[in-house]
């Protein structure tokens, strides 16, 4: 198995299940859209990729909670071990990419807009001046302390 980490859109959520010894899984499709330049430098979607996650305990629970709060719909980051596994599905040879979530976290709705990288800053670092010198003060050859 490997370890895998990745973002991506909730799908269909099958809901929280009680295996026999009473422990909480939550089993939901996950989609990631990779982002690629086109020809002309342009960000497009690419290729999506669906992922079925597993997710046990506590965590579980509240996951469910949270998904269901968010009208099902939202942004993930999983963590965990993936493995696949081959099928068949109408004569057709397909695989699956399965994940058992280690953690899983809801990307909060104001950092789900798509975000454009930042213009370049004027003033250099932090809210220190451009002319600041390397030590913040002015001054290029004198430390301040």
């Amino acid at each position: 198995m490997s370890t895998i980490t990745f973002t991506g859109n909730i799908g269909k959520s099958q809901g929280l299940k009680f295996g026999n010894d009473g422990k909480p899984r939550l089993s939901f499709s996950a989609a990631e859209t990779a982002r690629v330049k086109d020809q002309s430098g342009q960000w497009v979607d690419g290729g999506t990729t669906w992922f079925n996650v597993t997710l046990f305990g506590h965590a579980a629970e509240a996951l469910d909670a949270t998904i269901a709060a968010a009208g099902g719909k939202g942004k993930v980051i999983v963590t965990g071990r993936m493995s696949t596994r081959e099928y068949e599905h109408n004569g057709e040879r397909r695989e699956s990419l399965d994940v058992v979530a280690d953690s899983v976290g809801l990307v909060p709705r104001n950092q789900q807009q798509t975000q454009q990288p930042p213009a370049a800053q004027s003033q250099g670092w932090g809210n220190a001046p451009a002319n600041a010198g390397a030590w913040g003060n002015g001054n290029q050859a004198e430390a301040p302390f």
